[in-house]
């Protein structure tokens, strides 16, 4: 009998000794999530205009960027689901902007608090139920993504969330509401209205270009708190064992980038600065998407990564093992509540993109640009976008490259393949080049097995 105590006694100061180990070994996580934010628009991946990320460019210069990060669906609810389950949109549930997250599903604080963390996060939500997501929710920045004006944030409970307990890892996620519409913050004399570069998806109006001067300020904001962090991190003395990761969220909310599978709505910016004995500073194109950063967060702190996940540990890739990681990524648009029935698949090699839209016969329409086109009544009467998109039909009224820019929006064609090498903007489709039907007849297939995969019901 005293012999079996005493075996109990040393299995459980061994158990105690390991998971201590474990605990001090594992770093701290801060990812700072931004909101509607194309990479175009970061300096690091080559803005069309400058000042808008200086302190986003020099953590690029201390880490890792990656150049081919993607989201699954180009909207703020399913990126968010599944950046925090790790699971693509019709497997988590979240398939269309707005919609919860399937009940019984496992989420980032479910993993990492089995791992002996804790687990915060402060600023927008946009997540349902509250059973699949029990953050510990912290206060200071603002939730409404759609606030006008929005509260400065504060520090206070966030400085109180990472000081707390030095002896356990945490996970903080701090979700910013900028760079999302409405776009009226933040200081727009870093850039002289006639100087802008325009992406050439956009329609060249002084509307386009006043509005597109405010969300570069409000990027501008949100490189600000990516600064604030790294203070945060040195007061702390947080440097040596908290993992840096910056996300842009999916892209701009402006027609042909958010709500649709164009590269300006799925391309996010990423970049990650880990502490020893990962600290690498390079840039790669390996293909990865936002699945992949829950089982890279369980891998890095010495977790076993559940076979159920969508997404594959991006550790091989940050520890300089390998270069491979995925051969395609892939899309979904599910207009949903945000306007027509419409719906399109995609995918891309990092060189070809195929956008399948499996309703071309639809108009498609966003409620919150176009949704007059099939009768939506606006409430907010001052909606920037819809103002945006309304010069442009005065423009193409007299202006032959504007009307084709709006009819481009207007009405999608079954499918579109697109050199993203040498076409990076998708305005030049090649679908009906014989010379590509190898490309638009193998994508098809990859887009079928992955929605089979998926548990996606393909759409006549």
């Amino acid at each position: 009998m005293r012999n079996r105590f005493l075996n109990s006694k040393v299995i459980l100061t061994l158990f105690i000794a390991v998971t201590q180990t474990i605990l001090s070994q594992a770093p701290n996580y801060i990812i700072v999530l931004g909101d509607d934010i194309s990479p175009s628009s970061l300096g690091c991946y080559n803005a069309l205009n400058p000042n808008t990320s200086p302190n986003i460019d020099k953590l690029a210069k201390e880490g890792i960027k990656f150049n081919n990060m993607f989201v699954s669906q180009a909207v703020c609810g399913p990126t968010r689901a599944e950046l925090y389950t790790g699971l693509q949109p019709h497997r988590n549930g979240c398939s269309s902007n707005h919609m919860p997250t399937k009940t019984g599903t496992l989420s980032i604080v479910h993993y990492l608090k089995k791992l002996g963390y804790r687990v915060g996060l402060t600023g927008k939500r946009h997540f349902s139920p509250a059973a699949v997501y029990p953050f510990e929710f912290i206060e200071g920045f603002e939730e409404n993504a759609n606030a006008k004006k929005p509260i400065s944030e504060s520090w206070d409970s966030v400085k109180e969330f990472v000081s707390r307990n030095q002896e356990q890892p945490f996970c903080l996620i701090i979700c910013s509401v900028h760079a999302h519409a409405p776009w009226d913050s933040g200081d727009t004399s870093w850039w002289n209205l006639s100087d802008l570069k325009l992406p050439p998806i956009l329609v060249d109006t002084q509307e386009t270009r006043h509005y597109f001067r405010e969300h570069l300020a409000e990027i501008r904001l949100f490189d600000e708190q990516v600064g604030n962090v790294q203070t945060l991190m040195k007061t702390f003395s947080l440097e040596q064992n908290t993992a840096l990761i910056v996300l842009s969220e999916n892209g701009t909310g402006m027609p042909n980038g958010k709500w649709s599978n164009y590269d300006w709505g799925v391309r996010s910016g990423c970049i990650m600065k880990f502490p020893a004995p990962y600290n690498k500073i390079f840039e790669t194109n390996t293909i990865a998407q936002y699945c992949d950063i829950v089982p890279t967060l369980i891998d890095a702190a010495g977790g076993k990564i559940p076979e159920n996940l969508d997404g594959k540990s991006l550790m091989p890739i940050i520890s300089g093992k390998t270069n491979k990681h995925r051969e395609n990524a892939f899309f979904v648009y599910n207009n949903g509540k945000e306007g027509t029935d419409f719906s399109s698949r995609a995918v891309t090699d990092g060189r070809f993109k195929l956008i399948w839209n499996l309703t071309p016969n639809t108009l498609f329409a966003v409620r919150v640009i176009n949704g007059f086109d099939y009768g939506y009544i606006d409430k907010m009467e001052d909606r920037h976008v819809r103002k945006m998109y309304l010069s442009w039909l005065d423009k193409a009224a007299t202006n032959q490259n504007a009307s084709n820019m709006v009819q481009r929006y207007r009405k999608r064609p079954e499918y579109e393949l697109y050199d993203l090498n040498s076409d990076p903007w998708e305005l030049n489709n090649l679908a009906d080049n014989p010379n590509y039907l190898k490309e638009v007849t193998n994508f098809k297939h990859a887009i079928v097995a992955w929605m089979n995969q998926q548990g996606d019901v393909l759409m006549n």
